[in-house]
């Protein structure tokens, strides 16, 4: 069935379409693009994209799929996610914690460590060395379990900042600009 959706897909995107697919079911949405499955435990999405982004860390292939749960970043750790892993993604106002990678147990090797970042503390560098390791032994008897499942519950996160324009304000705006609410 996912043949229909990435007829013309390069092989890459099209191969975790198929994985994705098997694991999950139909996906909820479909474009020409992307595919998006929503609230399959553990994730609040995962979104498979026929737009491959080249990435070098830890070794290079290319990004194509991405999973994202509800995880709050504290203000002071999100620096150290970006140091980390540029595959990793916090969107603050919505409270989602997102990964993309080629396939899913990269992207959970990289939000079990993203965790292990923002919670507990561990620093950028050891992060990076941890998942260089699991990747470089994923099909060792010495597989490195952050691999296979999140380590973590996923929990609530968002955070809808503070309004900085009062009520009069914003309604002088609004009159403003003709009564068009934006």
């Amino acid at each position: 069935m996912t043949g229909l959706f990435t007829e013309g897909w390069p092989s890459s995107a099209t191969a975790a379409a198929h994985a994705t697919t098997e694991k999950y079911g139909p996906p909820d949405e479909a474009s020409p693009s992307t595919l998006i499955w929503h609230d399959r435990a553990p994730w609040k999405r995962i979104i498979v994209s026929r737009a491959m982004v080249p990435h070098r860390f830890p070794h290079t292939h290319v990004d194509v799929i991405k999973h994202v749960v509800d995880h709050p970043v504290p203000m002071d750790r999100i620096g150290d996610l970006a140091h980390f892993s540029g595959s990793v993604v916090y969107d603050r106002t919505r409270g989602e914690l997102s990964s993309h990678c080629e396939d899913e147990e990269g992207n959970v090797l990289s939000l079990n460590l993203a965790h292990d970042v923002v919670v507990n503390g561990l620093d950028p560098q050891s992060a990076r060395r941890r998942s260089h390791h699991a990747i470089e032994t994923r099909n060792s008897q010495n597989r490195d379990p952050y691999l296979d499942a999140l380590m973590f519950t996923p929990g609530r996160g968002a955070d809808p900042d503070e309004a900085t324009i009062d009520e009069h304000l914003r309604d002088r705006l609004r009159q403003a600009l003709g009564g068009v609410d934006r």
